[in-house]
This record gives structure tokens, C-alpha cells and sequence, in this order.
């Protein structure tokens, strides 16, 4: 009997104590949110503030095209570049948006044409057609910041460039694996003597190509150039004839795991919304075009993940549109299921964090992980102050479990 009584009163006093604790830390945590939400969901219970209620999430939404892009594609896809010949030794490139097309896999591309025994190529002609993006990636402006790139089905190095100026005026690459183009000496004269990476879909030249496909083609060429390869005409673009079947499909050397881990180590708008956009035209078939990648993406969220519009909406991939939607609820819903990957997300002394940050948006979204199993967590702010990673570090604390035995129990006292 005596064991019992103390069972009964241990177990209320440990809840008087458990309730007192989180009366005082919601005030705690209220104090930092003038409009946003919070939801930390653990073995332990849930601490939560309008975790039904939407807000923008910036780029805590790459976790959501992460996770689709796996479920949908595979995390072993790799994305595919076609190249195709005619009998007068023209090549013609088809793109599929692949959003890791640089520098070294278009030397590598052009090796692979080398072992093929082409020598010589007369015409280049590039293929844009599987896309098809009537307006700009949403909720990019009109800068030269490399996260405001425009998407594309063939893209060169995210659609940015980087140039160096040299203290005598000269133009050149602003990186070792990226030759010197006639394209960087044309737009280095508009830019600050300093090395930088631009968007350079942004710029202007007297060229008749839209930049991205200019400076495409010149890298191209240039790739040929390295490993022998002559181009007598240039290039322009050009559907493929119905006739011809591809002889080079080129699968990228990254796997789509490899390729959203960079996206999210580095928050990579261009990366995310070609993945996007992939995705709705897998679902819809070609052409790709954002009303697709909205499609696709709302019904993986219905069908796989059980989340309504009145949820989650979606109008990105990236997280750069103001027009998104999410509720702290759905997040962790999102981040339950994308366990398998956590380890894709940056880590932080005992979290492993996806940030999201624009003007009056700053949220944070991963798991807690220094208290046994991975705990799932997210905060959306959408406020004028900035107070996430205080916010974070008060969640942290409260979800610690605790040790500490309530005052005026003994444990040894009815053994």
C-alpha cells in the first residue's frame, strides 16, 4: 500500500511540475513571436503555438521538394542531356533540365564525344523544347544575384557565371574549370573590379541568343576545343528532326541524392525549381511549365502525404515565391517523412537545420538531435524582428528531458 501511495503521489507531483514548466516556458517562447508559429513533436509530447495556421516558409519548402523528388524519381535518378547527329556532322543537343550541368560534366560530355570518334562537328544546335516557362521562376526579381537565375532545360553552371577583373582592366574566369569566354569579357566591363558570380540571364549583349543559351554554346564549344574537337559554324538553336534517334545520352555523374544535397547545403533556388519542374514533367508530360510542377507536387502532397491545400500550397520549388503557404503542422509531417535523409541537411551542434530566410521571413526546420532519436521541429516567422535562433535554443531546453526528481520525493522511502 505504501508503495502505491507513493507511486500515485510521485506521478502527480511530476505532472504538477511537467504543466508548471511548460506554463512558464510558453510565455518564454510567446515573448519571441509576434506573428509565426512553432511545433516541436517528440516522443515526449508536442509543443506547438498555431501550428494550423499558414505562413510563408522561404526555404524550408526545399526539404518538401527533396522529399518528392525522391519519392517520385528515385534517390539514385540521375538527370539526362540527349545528343543526337545529322549526315552533315551537325550536333544537336536536347535538354531535359538538368540542374548540374557544369563546367567539368560538359568536359565530360565532350570526352565521351571524343571516344565516339567525332572529330569534327559543323553546326551546333540546341534544343530547348521540353521546356516551355511562359513567365520567370516565381518570386524572383529582376537582379543579377546568382538566386535569382532563371530555369532552363539546357543550362550551363546554374545559369550564373563568375569573373574575375584584373587590376589592368582584364576580363577572365573566375574559376580554374571554366575557360575564359568571349561572353565574360563582354559583360565584365558593367560589374565592379572583384571576383563574383552573377546571373547572367540578367545581363545584355548585342548577341540574337537569350544569355543562357549564349553562354551555353560558347562552353560548349570551348569544352570541345579542350579535348579536340572542332566546330566550324557555331551554334544556334533548333528543334530536333523527328528523324533522328539520340546516339549520346548522357546521364549526370551526380545522383539525384547527391545532386538535393547540394541544393540544401547551399539553399539553391536554380536546383530546386529545375527538379520542380522535372517533376511536373514526369507527371504531365512535356512540356514542362510551372502550372505542371504545381500539379504534380499537390498531389503528392494529397496522395503520399495526406496534406490538403488548406495545409500546404505550393506555387515553387525553391521557397522564393510569396504566393507558398504552409502550416508548422505540415512541415513536421514533411520532416517525419524525411528521416531517411536528414543527414542532407546542415549540422549545427545538436541540430540538423534547414533555414529560410527572405525580407520579414526567417524560419528554421530540421530535427533535434542530441536527446536520442531525431526529433522533427519547425518555425516559421513571418515578422519584422528575427528571433528564430533564440527561439530554437528555448525549444531545445524545454524538450531536454529532465532528470531532476520533483521536490520532496524520496525514492527510497516506502522500499
Amino acid at each position: 500500500m505504501c508503495s502505491l501511495l507513493v507511486i500515485v503521489v510521485l506521478a502527480f507531483s511530476c505532472t504538477g511540475a511537467a504543466w508548471a514548466k511548460q506554463d512558464r516556458a510558453d510565455s518564454k517562447l510567446l515573448e519571441l513571436v509576434t506573428h509565426g508559429s512553432y511545433l516541436v513533436h517528440s516522443d515526449r509530447g508536442t509543443i506547438s503555438y498555431r501550428q494550423n495556421d499558414l505562413f510563408l516558409p522561404a526555404s524550408t519548402l526545399k526539404i518538401l521538394t527533396s522529399l518528392a523528388a525522391f519519392d517520385l524519381l528515385g534517390a539514385d535518378f540521375r538527370f539526362e542531356t540527349h545528343f543526337f547527329r545529322d549526315k552533315k556532322d551537325n550536333l544537336y543537343i536536347k535538354g531535359y533540365g538538368d540542374p548540374f550541368l557544369t563546367s567539368e560534366e560538359i568536359l565530360s560530355i565532350c570526352s565521351s564525344l571524343k571516344k565516339r570518334g567525332i572529330s569534327k562537328i559543323g553546326s551546333i544546335f540546341l534544343d530547348t523544347s521540353i521546356f516551355s516557362l511562359q513567365q520567370q521562376t516565381p518570386g524572383t526579381d529582376n537582379s543579377s544575384n546568382p538566386y535569382d537565375a532563371p530555369n532552363g532545360s539546357l543550362a550551363a553552371n546554374f545559369n550564373t557565371i563568375a569573373i574575375t577583373q584584373l587590376i589592368d582592366g582584364t576580363i577572365q574566369s573566375g574559376e580554374p574549370q571554366t575557360p575564359t569566354l568571349p561572353i565574360m569579357k563582354r559583360l565584365g566591363s558593367n560589374f565592379p573590379r572583384n571576383n563574383q558570380r552573377i546571373n547572367i540571364a540578367r545581363s545584355t549583349t548585342e548577341s540574337l541568343l537569350p544569355i543562357p543559351l549564349q553562354y551555353f554554346g560558347e562552353l560548349f564549344c570551348a569544352q570541345l576545343y579542350q579535348v579536340g574537337i572542332s566546330v566550324k559554324d557555331g551554334f544556334q538553336i533548333k528543334d530536333v528532326p523527328p528523324s533522328l534517334e539520340p546516339f549520346l545520352i548522357h546521364k549526370n555523374s551526380k545522383t539525384l541524392q547527391e545532386v538535393m544535397g547540394a541544393c540544401l547545403r547551399y539553399s539553391n533556388n536554380f536546383i530546386a525549381n529545375q527538379v520542380f519542374l522535372y517533376i511536373g514533367l514526369q507527371a504531365g508530360g512535356p512540356p514542362a511549365t510551372w502550372e505542371k510542377g504545381k500539379i504534380a507536387i499537390s498531389n503528392y502532397l494529397r496522395k503520399t502525404l495526406g496534406l490538403s491545400a488548406q495545409q500546404i500550397t505550393v506555387y515553387d520549388g525553391s521557397g522564393l515565391s510569396r504566393k507558398n503557404r504552409m502550416s508548422t503542422k505540415s512541415l513536421v509531417t514533411i520532416l517525419q517523412h524525411f528521416k531517411p535523409y536528414s543527414s542532407l541537411l546542415n549540422k549545427r551542434p545538436g541540430v540538423l537545420l534547414k533555414s529560410g530566410t527572405m525580407h520579414g521571413v526567417y524560419c528554421y526546420a530540421g530535427y533535434m538531435t542530441n536527446h536520442g532519436p531525431p526529433t522533427p521541429f519547425a518555425i516559421l516567422l513571418n515578422q519584422a524582428e528575427n528571433t528564430r535562433n533564440e527561439l530554437l535554443k528555448r525549444l531545445r531546453a524545454i524538450n531536454a528531458p529532465s532528470t531532476r526528481l520533483p521536490t520532496g520525493v524520496n525514492m527510497k522511502s516506502c522500499q
